[in-house]
């Protein structure tokens, strides 16, 4: 208990433990002899007290929204011994509920974080993708055409990339039926490793497949377009991948499987 004989303020808690009639006989009998007696603790009193109903009002419909009931519920179903503690504190089983529910707004603040956080994260996911369509959108069918398409060559590149993304990338599982491999290289994105390995449709035109270091986890494909080119992106534990080209979003799609399958 507070000692208010030599108290010239009494603590704030004190005061709205008087405002709400929370206090035994002989200390409310004290506040309310100084709050008489004393214009300064008058005023924060009165300050107290508007204070109090201002909160109220402002969080009126977050409170309609608590979920008080089931709050309740836990509290009638915790042992006396833990309930009647906080009393014994200066903590009224209404004030154990108002911390309860202030958990729950807490709660809420989290959540809304969280997910401004996942937000953030998906959109730094795609900004690859659209580099890279960006990028991939300045080739024609002359950038790719002279280049060596011996398979030795091809499969150095590809063991080149694979290094550089922690990954096994062997010619067979990146080859597409009926599309020429042209060239794998690595590119940088962000600070990291970006590989790409080109192709040149014969009737669509150029193609990549994109690889990056990924921590988002599986995922499965999902298409969009970019640039005027159909997009197949997917991921697995560790890597993050997609497939662009002006290919018909069908074909695209099944090739893109078939890559997937292959890498699994």
């Amino acid at each position: 208990m507070v000692d208010l004989k030599h108290a010239e303020m009494p603590s704030d808690e004190m005061l709205v433990a008087f405002l709400d009639g929370e206090l035994n006989g002989e200390d409310r009998a004290r506040i309310d002899r100084l709050i008489k007696i004393d214009e300064a603790i008058a005023a924060r009193y009165e300050f107290l007290s508007r204070s109090e109903m201002a909160f109220y009002d402002a969080f009126q419909p977050l409170l309609e929204n608590a979920p008080t009931a089931k709050l309740e519920a836990i509290l009638n179903d915790l042992p006396a011994s833990i309930t009647s503690e906080p009393a014994s504190r200066g903590m009224s089983r209404r004030g154990f509920m108002a911390a309860a529910i202030g958990l729950v707004f807490v709660g809420v603040a989290a959540d809304r974080g969280f997910m401004a956080f996942k937000q953030a994260s998906s959109d730094h996911e795609d900004d690859w993708r659209a580099v890279v369509a960006q990028y991939l959108s300045l080739y024609t069918p002359d950038t790719l055409a002279n280049l060596d398409s011996n398979e030795q060559s091809q499969s150095a590149q590809l063991q080149n990339v694979g290094d550089a993304l922690g990954l096994s990338l062997p010619l067979r599982a990146v080859s597409l039926p009926g599309i020429p491999f042209k060239r794998a290289q690595v590119l940088q994105y962000d600070g990291k490793p970006l590989g790409q390995i080109a192709y040149l449709d014969p009737e669509h035109g150029p193609m990549a497949l994109c690889i990056v270091q990924s921590s988002t986890g599986p995922r499965s494909p999902l298409t969009e377009r970019r640039h005027g080119m159909n997009v197949v992106y997917w991921s697995d534990q560790a890597h993050g991948y997609m497939l662009i080209g002006r290919n018909p979003a069908d074909k695209l799609n099944d090739l893109a499987e078939g890559v997937r399958t292959a890498l699994a």
